[in-house]
C-alpha cells in the first residue's frame, strides 16, 4: 500500500492586495483580521415542568476589520482611496477585494474574498533620523464580509 502523500504547510511570506478586480495595489509583508464572529442571544424557556431550559441562538453576525502592512514606497493609490473616503466618497469607493497568500515562487496558496471593503483607517509611519528600520505604512479596511476561496 502505498503511502498518502504529505502536504505541506502553507508559508506566511508575502500578501497581494487586489482592488475591484483591478491590478495589484500592492504587496503586504503583514495581514490581520480576518476573523467573523455569531454574537450568542441567551434565552431561558420552561419545559413543560416548568423547569428552566437554558437555550442559545445565533445573532448578528460581524465582520472585523482587515489590517495590512506594508514597507513604503513610492506608490500612493492606497493613500489616494484612503483619501477620497475623507472628502466623503465612501459609497463611490467600495470595493470588492481580495487577498492573495503567495508562496517563495510567487504562486497563489490561499485566496480571500472580502465584499464593499472601504479604506476607514491609514497609519503613516513614524519618522526617526537615527532610527534603521524600514518605513511600514498600515491600513485598515471596513468590509461586509468575507470568504476563502
Amino acid at each position: 500500500m502505498a503511502a498518502a502523500a504529505v502536504q505541506q504547510p502553507v508559508g506566511n511570506f508575502i500578501f497581494k492586495l487586489t482592488l475591484g478586480g483591478a491590478e495589484a495595489a500592492g504587496y503586504f509583508a503583514e495581514v490581520a483580521g480576518f476573523s467573523t464572529e455569531s454574537h450568542v442571544i441567551d434565552h431561558t424557556a420552561a419545559t413543560p415542568k416548568g423547569l428552566p431550559l437554558p437555550q442559545k441562538f445565533a445573532g448578528q453576525v460581524t465582520w472585523t476589520n482587515i489590517t495590512l502592512k506594508r514597507g513604503v514606497d513610492k506608490e500612493a493609490q492606497l493613500w489616494s482611496w484612503r483619501k477620497t473616503v475623507l472628502e466623503g466618497k465612501i459609497d463611490a469607493n467600495r470595493k470588492d477585494c481580495q487577498i492573495d497568500v503567495l508562496d517563495w515562487t510567487q504562486a497563489v496558496i490561499v485566496t480571500f474574498k472580502f465584499i464593499r471593503a472601504w479604506p476607514c483607517k491609514y497609519s503613516a509611519p513614524g519618522l526617526n533620523a537615527g532610527g534603521n528600520e524600514i518605513l511600514v505604512e498600515e491600513l485598515e479596511l471596513a468590509h461586509e464580509g468575507f470568504e476563502r476561496a
